[in-house]
């Protein structure tokens, strides 16, 4: 069996657009399962009113930059619902790893070599690794093959060291690793926008509203409800990390299996 994974990151802009938490989350499902969810969400973007390119952090928004109305808080509301609804239908698994910037800056930053020094590398192979350990519990047959969406260098420098890490980790693990992981846009490769959806909603929900005691909202809630893995790299990972940097990777993180029955 080949499963095909998707994955977006959310946070990783510069300055104050960042916030304190970085995440990468997406969606894993067979490639049938994933046709069936492109043509669907075609159909529904293209209801009025039309949102053909998608995009969370611009489509929240009920007016323009040029202070246009986009749409309705309703019509708004009704789309995304329509989406993760669609998006829980087809995704057979979730996952997610997170990380807090502030951990990273005090620890990480600038302690190791430059293609290594950023949050992606650490949350793209804690997803790569988490969700095959998340298989052999589950005992899951087969492999994955990930799409991430496209970051440039950033996600280059990660792809590099794939083959390494593949040889480095256990052999139950390593069974389920499929082809070095690709790079695309969500404008061509539609299962990415769920994942985008996924990203933006955890680590939102993560920085703006857990620190106010804000329970997740509707849309966190159902796609809660897909089996899973979950993982945040705390600040104590980070050290370890950065203290066998030169000898070896050490990639760990608090991860929590949702299994299925």
């Amino acid at each position: 069996m080949i499963l095909n994974g998707f994955v977006d990151d959310s946070g990783s802009g510069g300055g104050t657009d960042r916030g304190n938490i970085f995440a990468l989350a997406g969606f894993v499902a067979s490639p049938d399962r994933w046709d069936r969810f492109s043509t669907d969400w075609i159909r529904i973007c293209h209801e009025a009113p039309k949102t053909p390119d998608f995009h969370i952090q611009r489509d929240i928004r009920l007016v323009n930059k040029d202070g246009s109305v986009r749409w309705t808080e309703t019509q708004r509301n009704a789309r995304i619902l329509e989406l993760v609804n669609l998006t829980k239908t087809h995704a057979q698994y979730r996952v997610e790893s997170v990380l807090a910037w502030p951990n990273y800056d005090r620890v990480v930053k600038g302690r190791i070599p430059p293609e290594l020094d950023s949050p992606y590398f650490l949350c793209f192979y804690n997803i790569i690794i988490s969700f095959a350990e998340f298989m052999d519990k589950a005992k899951l047959a087969g492999v994955v093959d990930w799409v991430f969406d496209d970051q440039g260098c950033i996600g280059q420098n990660a792809n590099r060291w794939y083959d390494f890490i593949k040889g480095a980790v256990t052999p139950r693990v390593r069974s389920r690793l499929g082809s070095k992981p690709v790079f695309r846009h969500d404008k061509d490769v539609l299962p990415l926008k769920a994942s985008d959806i996924w990203a933006w909603q955890v680590r939102r929900h993560l920085d703006k509203e857990q620190p106010q005691g804000i329970d997740h909202n509707n849309y966190i809630d159902s796609l809660l409800g897909v089996h899973g893995v979950s993982s945040v790299i705390e600040g104590e990972h980070l050290e370890e990390f950065v203290a066998h940097t030169g000898h070896g990777l050490m990639l760990k993180s608090s991860t929590t299996f949702f299994l299925p029955p």
